[in-house]
Order: C-alpha cells, then sequence, then structure tokens
C-alpha cells in the first residue's frame, strides 16, 4: 500500500495531490524519487528548465551522459532534448506504478516543450518528445501565448497530454476550456481512446501576487489575489462542466481537466498557505521540496476552502480594479512575460549544455 503522509492523506480526501516542482536527475536517481514520494506524499513531479540548467553546471548526475554525447558529436538542440527526455523517462518510470494503481489519477510528470516552437512545430515537436519518452505518464507544457489556443486543441486531437501554463485569469482559462472541448471532440473522433488524454491548466500563483503588490504597492502581508482568481476559475469550470458538449465527452470516457496551483519559489510559510486555501476537488497543489517537507509541521488543513467563495472572490477583484489592477488585462500580459521567461531558460539551458559539451 502506497505510504502517504498525513498532510497529503488529507488533501487527498479532498481530491488533491501533491506534484514537487523543480525536480532534476539527482532526486531522481533509482529509489530517491520514490524516498520523496514517502517523506513527501507527493503525487507527481514538474521539470524545470532553470533546475535542470543548474545541474548541468554541476555535472553530477548529467556528466556521463555529457560525456557519451560529447564523444558522439551531437548537435546542442539534440543533446538538450536528449537530457530532458531521460529526465523525464526516468520520472515517470519512478511514478508509474502509482499511475496504474490509480487508475490514471496520479503519478503525472510535467515536462515543457520547446517555447519558441507553436504551430505544425509544436506539435511535431510534442510527438516526438511523446515517441522518445515513451511513457503514459507524461504530460507536455506549453504555453497559451506561445501557438495561439489553437495549440491546445492540436496536441489534444493527437491524443498527447497538455499542460498549459501560465494562465492568470478566469477569461484566459474559459479560452483554454474551449479548446479542451475540440480537442477531446477531435480526438473522439478519430478514434483516441480519451480517458488516456491528460489536460492540466497552471495558475503561477506567486507569479501573479507578486506583480500585483508591486502595482499597487500593497504590504507583503496581502496575498489574496491570486487566491481569488483561482477560486473563481474553479467556479468558472464547474459552470462549464454542467453543458452538454462536456457530458457527451464524458460518456465518451473523457476525464475533466484538472487545475495544478503552483507555488514555486515561494517561501515555505507563503506556499503552505497557497495549499491550505486552495482545496479543492481535482486539483493538484505543486511547490518545492521545502514547502512539501513543511506541510506536516505547519498546514492548518480545513477541508474544502474553494467551494462557496465565489462570492468572496469577485469582491477581492473588484477592490483590485479600484486599485487600478484589471486582471484580465494584467493576465494577457503576465502570458508574453512568462513566455519571453521560458525562451530565456530554454537559451540558457542550450548555451549551458553547448559549453559543457566542449569541457566534458
Amino acid at each position: 500500500m502506497r505510504h502517504r503522509t498525513r498532510p497529503a492523506a488529507m488533501l487527498e480526501a479532498e481530491g488533491v495531490s501533491l506534484c514537487a516542482e523543480g525536480l532534476t536527475r539527482e532526486p531522481e536517481c533509482p529509489g530517491r524519487l520514490a524516498e520523496l514520494m514517502a517523506e513527501t506524499g507527493l503525487c507527481g513531479a514538474s521539470s524545470r528548465l532553470a533546475a535542470v540548467t543548474e545541474g548541468v553546471r554541476k555535472g553530477g548526475a548529467y556528466g556521463a551522459h555529457l560525456a557519451d554525447l560529447a564523444v558522439r558529436q551531437v548537435p546542442v538542440g539534440e543533446a538538450v532534448r536528449g537530457l530532458l527526455n531521460r529526465d523525464a523517462r526516468a520520472a515517470c518510470d519512478s511514478l508509474l506504478a502509482l499511475h496504474r494503481e490509480s487508475g490514471g489519477r496520479y503519478g503525472w510528470v510535467f515536462v515543457p516543450l520547446d517555447p519558441y516552437a507553436g504551430g505544425g512545430r509544436a506539435v511535431a515537436e510534442a510527438a516526438a518528445t511523446r515517441w522518445a519518452v515513451d511513457r503514459p505518464n507524461l504530460v507536455l507544457g506549453t504555453h497559451l501565448a506561445a501557438g495561439g489556443a489553437g495549440l491546445i486543441g492540436d496536441l489534444l486531437a493527437r491524443g498527447i497530454g497538455v499542460d498549459v501554463r501560465s494562465v492568470f485569469s478566469p477569461e484566459q482559462f474559459d479560452t483554454v476550456f474551449a479548446m479542451y472541448l475540440t480537442g477531446l471532440e477531435r480526438a473522439r473522433d478519430d478514434g483516441h481512446d480519451l480517458s488516456g488524454i491528460h489536460c492540466a491548466v497552471s495558475f503561477p500563483l506567486r507569479v501573479l501576487d507578486e506583480t500585483i503588490a508591486g502595482r499597487i504597492g500593497a504590504a507583503a502581508r496581502r496575498r489574496d489575489w491570486a487566491v481569488a482568481v483561482a477560486r473563481l476559475a474553479h467556479h468558472r469550470r464547474e459552470e462549464l462542466m454542467a453543458g452538454p458538449r462536456w457530458r457527451a465527452l464524458t460518456r465518451a470516457g473523457a476525464r475533466p481537466l484538472h487545475f495544478v496551483w503552483s507555488s514555486y519559489g515561494a517561501p515555505v510559510p507563503e506556499g503552505v498557505r497557497y495549499i491550505e486555501e486552495l482545496v479543492a476537488w481535482n486539483s493538484v497543489s505543486s511547490a518545492g521540496l521545502d514547502v512539501l517537507r513543511a506541510l506536516g509541521s505547519r498546514a492548518a488543513l480545513r477541508g474544502d476552502t474553494v467551494s462557496g467563495m465565489e462570492a468572496a472572490s469577485r469582491d477581492v477583484l473588484a477592490a483590485l480594479g479600484r486599485a487600478g489592477v484589471d486582471i484580465r488585462a494584467l493576465g494577457a500580459e503576465l502570458q508574453e512575460t512568462q513566455l519571453a521567461a521560458a525562451r530565456a531558460e530554454w537559451t540558457e539551458l542550450h548555451r549551458t549544455v553547448e559549453a559543457a559539451l566542449k569541457y566534458v
């Protein structure tokens, strides 16, 4: 039987799972991810490009692989894909038993696609990554701003699991959900098994809160803005899933998309608070290992903290509006800045791997 910490068990009872962000090859050596699962109760893993770059700089677990790539004179782009794919496969293997035991509810591994790719190239890159990793619990991350909403539908139509990263407003979620329905309908019509197609929508909570705080000069202790946006998106999902298109897809085997509440980079107290305030069914709390390890001693879990909070959340956004912050406009701006940041991290990873291949 799978070991779960008390906070993880309490969250699971409410439909919430835990995901560790920023894992690289070092903790994914044989047995290490299993140890982290037992220690923190995590049920998923997410790769961060900056963390991989740092791992490559240090050498360590990447050294032998880099040496092999250098001997073969593998081009830098192919080398980067090889490193990321091996990391993804190792993480998927560590979580595969959990994925199967839970019927596909847990054990997902989130890996970013090339943020420069869009349209047909992005679909081709995703198909190549899925083929190379060849594990059912792989989910590929893309930005809504990278290839337009149509890319989400194109990937889902091919049966490729998608993590839509950097969503910052309920309106952006509406766009994602529309493409989610369209993509699954296309996949159904093409004969794909909908039960194996996974879709996640990620909200970078700390990014949103820090940006708002910088705009209005609020005290650091005030941090309920991103929680309010997330709660409204959750409410919107419940409304949209009552529609006839979703009901028809359910009959065809589709599973509801889930939210990923990301607090990556937040100090431990703030990261724990995000988890406490966003307890809702079919969602994932994604954080660094320091936050996940602190849950046992710091978390004050009190059940579902999202249902019934629509009115209060709208009041929070209305107050923001009076302070001059338009969440819809800010969300569009942040999507572009997050895409630019992802591209910068992708470029830095390539530069680091190129340097490593020369001197390994």
